[in-house]
C-alpha cells in the first residue's frame, strides 16, 4: 500500500486540476481539455509508480518534469500550426491532441515521482 499512496495523492492533487479545467486556459481545446487529462492521467500515475519502484525518485522527478515540459511544448506547436493553417493542417491537430494527453501523463507523473522523493525523504 505504501508504494501506491503517492499515486493516490497526486491523482487527488490530479483530479482538482481537472475539475477547474486548467488545461482550457492553457491552450488545450475547450471541447476536449479535461477529456485528454484524464487519458494521460492514468498512464502517468502508472509509469511513475513502476519506475519509483525500481529508479531514485529526484532524478525520476526531474526527468518526468522536463517530460512535461516538452509534452506541452509539442502541444503548443500543434496548437500554433493548427490555428495557423484554419484547421486544414490534420497532423498539427494530432499534435494538439496528443501532446495534451502526453502532457496529462508526464505532469501525472511528475507528481507522482515528487511526492515518491518527498515522502522517502520524510521517512529516512
Amino acid at each position: 500500500m505504501r508504494h501506491l499512496l503517492p499515486a493516490l495523492i497526486a491523482a487527488v492533487f490530479i483530479a482538482a486540476i481537472i475539475a477547474i479545467d486548467t488545461a482550457k486556459p492553457l491552450g488545450a481545446h475547450p471541447w476536449w481539455s479535461q477529456r485528454t487529462l484524464l487519458l494521460g492521467t492514468p498512464v502517468g500515475l502508472i509509469l511513475a509508480t513502476l519506475a519509483g519502484l525500481k529508479l531514485r525518485s529526484m532524478p525520476l522527478t526531474i526527468a518526468f518534469a522536463l517530460a512535461t515540459v516538452l509534452a506541452f511544448a509539442l502541444a503548443k506547436y500543434g496548437q500554433t500550426q493548427f490555428a495557423a493553417s484554419y484547421a486544414e493542417d490534420r497532423f498539427a491537430g494530432q499534435l494538439w491532441y496528443f501532446g495534451w494527453i502526453a502532457t496529462g501523463a508526464a505532469f501525472a507523473a511528475t507528481l507522482t515521482a515528487a511526492v515518491q522523493a518527498i515522502l522517502r525523504r520524510s521517512t529516512s
